[in-house]
């Protein structure tokens, strides 16, 4: 149940002392289900997270900005995350910022810097909605995380959320999706590519898992 996840998520939060200056919780989480051989749109399953599960979690969760990666057709990226993101957006009335991408062309300080500038006025927690497969990147790079419980995990997966707490990762939880959850049949299989070289740069810190 989606209640299940946001009182995870609330009592790490509470639980954290304030040390750094950015002080709001940042949820992250990927694009939702896309088909296999990286064809486009979301699956029926990643469709009905989109749209059902993820506007209902994160109502619950003071959500006060939205960061996603736009579309690149050069860097082949963030092809679905307008579509993951939109429906939470709407629920939630607010606008998505685009202007940091996920290709090489980007500032790697790019999404660190819209968090401080959010984090001078505001209190409220941040969603980033990221490409699957950048998603090391964004973590180890542009957010220059200890990544160790990411790959502890074993990687990222659609149905799990990252909170990120004074620059570290304080929990990776289950979205809890009803019937969904877990890597569905036809759903591209992320968890390797997503901790393998990034399109963008090939010196990721995070490390790929043993199979």
């Amino acid at each position: 149940m989606v209640s299940t996840t946001f009182k995870v998520l609330a009592g790490l939060w509470v639980c954290m002392q304030p040390v750094l200056a950015i002080t709001n919780p940042v949820y992250i989480i990927t694009n939702a289900e896309q088909p296999s051989l990286s064809r486009p749109g979301l699956t029926p399953v990643g469709f009905k997270r989109a749209n059902e599960c993820l506007p209902a979690l994160f109502s619950t969760l003071n959500i006060g900005k939205i960061i996603m990666c736009p579309r690149n057709d050069d860097s082949e990226v963030c092809f679905e995350t307008l579509s993951t993101t939109q429906p939470t957006a709407d629920a939630l009335g607010l606008p998505i910022d685009t202007s940091c991408g996920a290709d090489e062309n980007t500032d790697d300080d790019c999404v660190t810097d819209l968090l401080k500038k959010f984090a001078k006025n505001s209190t409220e927690s941040v969603l980033i909605v990221w490409d699957i497969q950048e998603i090391g990147a964004l973590l180890g790079e542009d957010l220059d995380l200890d990544t160790d419980e990411a790959d502890a995990d074993d990687g990222i997966h659609f149905d799990l959320v990252t909170l990120v707490v004074k620059n570290k990762i304080k929990g990776i939880v289950s979205q809890n999706c009803t019937d969904i959850d877990g890597i569905a049949p036809g759903t591209d299989t992320p968890t390797k590519r997503a901790f393998g070289p990034s399109k963008r740069s090939r010196s990721a810190k995070l490390r790929l898992p043993e199979a």
